[in-house]
């Protein structure tokens, strides 16, 4: 993985945690859809490749 794909994932993670963190400070409709919809475009990236994730995070 090159250092700029890294540095793209690593900004990808650090937007799902404060929209994760949005959700827990102020947990309403609208900051769910939000958290769900920024972990559906962060999965969706993944699997067409637009994003690489780094081996050692992957679940297996």
């Amino acid at each position: 993985m090159s250092k700029s794909n890294r540095l793209e994932w690593s900004r990808q993670v650090a937007q799902l945690n404060e929209r994760i963190k949005g959700f827990q400070a102020n947990p309403d409709q609208e900051q769910l859809e939000a958290a769900i919809a920024e972990l559906r475009a962060y999965a969706e990236a993944a699997r067409n490749g637009g994003i690489e994730i780094p081996a050692q995070f992957i679940a297996s």
